[in-house]
């Protein structure tokens, strides 16, 4: 699910309630600032993704049956970009367990540009871009 527009409460808002609202309901929310947090998300993303798997305390890991709501993703660097395509591209029978969670991504702006001038993956965006909800524009 793709959120776009508002602000970053009313999108972790809108997140929360589709979590609530969800089969995941009994799992963990969880949210990251991919603006603020994009090293931490790398690193939980890496580790869950090798061979040696995440340890305790990855937020990926805590929203195993619940949600991970990554809020500000443009703003993933295109090596964390790649993980989290790694992460949603995997499928049941695959050589790698799928991850077992809701994924909501949230941004101010459309990402539109940004696959235009090559700073987001636009297979991401494909795989991200499955449901989307536009919200009235948030303040700058």
């Amino acid at each position: 699910m793709l959120v776009l527009g508002g602000s970053p409460d009313d999108r972790t808002q809108l997140a929360r309630a589709f979590h609530r609202d969800s089969p995941n309901h009994a799992g963990a929310f969880v949210r990251i600032d991919c603006g603020r947090d994009e090293p931490l998300l790398a690193a939980a993303l890496q580790d869950f993704l090798s061979a040696a798997g995440a340890p305790a305390g990855n937020p990926v890991l805590e929203a195993t049956g619940g949600t991970l709501f990554l809020d500000s993703i443009a703003s993933l660097a295109p090596r964390s970009q790649r993980l989290l395509l790694e992460l949603v591209s995997l499928t049941p029978g695959g050589a790698a367990d799928p991850w077992d969670g809701r994924l909501i991504v949230g941004n101010r702006d459309d990402l539109a540009p940004d696959i235009a001038a090559g700073r987001f993956l636009a297979a991401l965006y494909d795989c991200l871009d499955k449901l989307r909800v536009q919200l009235e524009p948030g303040p700058a």
